[in-house]
């Protein structure tokens, strides 16, 4: 029992549910707590828990969170029911996707005055999730549709207003559902007028009606995927007022907190693929190319299928690699001649087919695309390669499949790794700017000097005041930039309007184009004019947020940025330009980039965070190998 961690990391034999509670407790007793944490979420990443171990992990979780004083994300859950198990595996479902959050649950059906509690409380929310229930909606009365419909968006948009505005903080709102028909039927329920098509109508109008920048989980879509019987418990609710069953209630939390990583991260950038018995029926190396199961027999299907969903996920900026245990030509040689195949080689951002073991194969992708490896999500039939990755890289999520190929998409889909609030022409560009990419690296292998191969880019660079039509790119990059990322501040889009209104601040995009192609979007400023924040005599152009894609680190355009900030500085008579440098678990890329532009060091807090200053009349402008197009600041 003392090695189940080990056994977990030698092999893949599969622990049950009391094995790992009475192993975590074990551990408890011996004081190794870290450990205790981990062995509940090796459980959970290999889905070894049922839906009520789950809920047990979460209170746990967020024991041992309170107890040791961890450092974590706080959601706030106000339903029109009860919350608390939703809100025990809301943290369990974090945790075990790499995430400390503690979801704190608000008093039964008292929305409005949580909200204002919540606004004078010391605790800074990271997000609030909004669930309703369906009793007033589908009260008796004699209200028409329309009525029952403004009733409840006018109730939601006043807290709506409240979660962004006071708290100013990220909104997470659930749609409401059905548990049954009804006294009407289905065929009735579902007619105009029937309590189906009220709920379905609501939430169609909560979603168009939503603030910019919130997610929307619509519960009718989420209990019907798994089956309202199996999703509600009537005993539950007569009982507590809690309508989800223990499958219900981690379904939904799982939901919720998707919703919130891909508010604070964004979702997963990649997709890596094994090929054989993956990707394909069968093994290449033994077939050939034309031998491999892709046709039209029903396994072939189900592998076309994958491929199918794996090429759409393009069209919203998902990238797609290879990792293969195979010789590179066999691995390569489906592409080129199977007319079966759906994808192609230039699908691909990466292709690494090797007899290397995967996990080193998934590093040289990370390198490749100069992404994190918590960008990755992997599937592979085997599960031996499944489990050797997940234990060399935690990181990494690994998709936990059966040997049936009919069963891979739903996998995808069930893990809502790609989940994500909008698509941005930029998303859909993504892949050809990664084609892009590669041939520069080619042509950057010529150059023994990098300036000259940077010459040789040609690049321009277009600076120009954030506008309405890139706005919502801006809250985007705002939501899930990481790590080239100064300050790593998750503004709402009031916020940032409220910053640009003031003609004294600063809100610039800077795109970038080379011979090879356009770059898109790479760069976002906003600085604000103020009085130093070391009361030092003199105005500060302060740095609030300073974000960039790390497709161009090293190109200078850092140095465009700096230079930028400089001049906008000296427009508006500034004394000095201040920057702050927070540290997170994913930006230390840059920790010493102020440091290496010249900045002077002046302060350091308690958390790590250290502030920056450059003395504006004696800094002078520095060289990049960037042509100005458009500078307006």
């Amino acid at each position: 029992m003392t090695t189940l961690n080990s056994n977990m990391q030698q092999d893949t034999e599969r622990f049950d549910e009391v094995t790992v509670f009475n192993h975590s407790r074990k551990l408890r007793k011996e004081k190794k707590h870290d450990e205790a944490l981990e062995t509940l979420k090796n459980a959970m990443r290999r889905q070894w828990l049922s839906a009520e171990g789950i809920e047990k992990a979460g209170r746990q979780i967020i024991k041992h969170f309170k107890t040791h004083e961890t450092k974590t994300m706080r959601v706030l859950v106000l339903g029109q029911c009860t919350t608390n198990w939703v809100c025990n595996c809301i943290t369990a479902s974090a945790f075990a996707g790499g995430m400390s959050v503690i979801a704190d649950e608000g008093q039964y059906d008292n929305v409005m005055q949580e909200l204002m509690a919540a606004a004078s409380s010391d605790v800074k929310y990271d997000a609030v999730v909004l669930l309703p229930w369906h009793t007033r909606l589908l009260a008796e009365g004699d209200r028409d549709t329309q009525q029952r419909i403004e009733d409840e968006i006018s109730f939601w948009q006043q807290a709506w207003n409240f979660v962004t505005g006071q708290l100013n903080t990220r909104l997470i709102q659930i749609g409401y559902d059905y548990k049954s028909p009804g006294h009407q039927g289905h065929h009735l329920g579902g007619q105009a007028g029937g309590h189906i098509n009220l709920v379905r109508q609501v939430n169609e109008a909560l979603r168009s009606n939503l603030p910019e920048m919130s997610f929307f989980i619509d519960l009718d879509q989420v209990s019907g995927m798994v089956g309202r019987e199996t999703f509600y418990d009537a005993r539950r609710y007569y009982w507590t007022k809690q309508p989800f069953s223990e499958v219900g209630t981690a379904r939904l939390s799982e939901h919720i907190f998707a919703a919130f990583r891909t508010m604070v991260n964004g979702p997963k950038k990649v997709l890596i693929l094994d090929l054989d018995n993956t990707v394909w029926g069968g093994v290449v190396g033994e077939t050939g190319p034309l031998g491999i199961g892709i046709g039209d027999s029903p396994a072939g299907e189900a592998h076309r299928a994958l491929q199918r969903y794996a090429k759409s996920l393009q069209s919203k900026g998902i990238l797609l690699a290879v990792c293969s245990k195979n010789n590179d030509a066999d691995a390569k040689e489906p592409f080129e001649k199977n007319p079966d195949m759906i994808l192609k080689l230039e699908d691909f951002a990466a292709f690494e087919a090797s007899w290397d073991p995967k996990a080193v194969a998934i590093q040289r992708i990370a390198q490749t695309l100069r992404l994190g490896l918590d960008s990755f999500v992997f599937i592979d039939d085997n599960p031996v390669e499944r489990e050797h990755v997940r234990q060399m890289l935690p990181m990494v999520e690994v998709v936990e499949i059966s040997d049936d190929a009919s069963e891979y998409v739903h996998a995808l889909e069930r893990g809502l790794w790609f989940e994500t609030m909008n698509v941005t022409q930029a998303d859909a560009q993504r892949v050809e700017q990664y084609r892009a990419e590669a041939q520069r690296r080619e042509v950057q292998s010529s150059f023994t000097s990098m300036d000259d191969y940077l010459d040789s880019l040609k690049m321009t660079a277009d600076a120009r005041l954030i506008d309405e039509q890139d706005f919502a790119r801006v809250i985007q990059l705002l939501g899930k930039t990481n790590q080239f990322n100064l300050t790593t501040r998750r503004h709402t889009p009031q916020v940032v309007e409220k910053m640009l209104a003031d003609s004294d601040n600063m809100g610039i995009t800077l795109r970038v184009t080379d011979r090879f192609g356009d770059h898109g979007l790479v760069a976002v400023l906003l600085a604000v004019l103020t009085d130093h924040p070391m009361g030092k005599d003199g105005k500060a152009f302060e740095v609030d947020t300073w974000l960039m894609s790390c497709r161009v680190i090293g190109r200078t355009v850092e140095e465009f940025c700096y230079n930028s900030l400089l001049e906008a500085a000296q427009e508006r008579n500034a004394d000095f330009v201040v920057g702050k440098y927070i540290p997170t678990a994913k930006n230390a890329l840059v920790k010493e980039l102020y440091d290496r532009l010249g900045f002077e060091k002046i302060h350091t807090d308690d958390d790590g965070t250290v502030t920056y200053e450059l003395d504006v009349h004696n800094a002078e402008l520095r060289k990049t190998f960037l042509a100005k197009v458009e500078t307006t600041a």
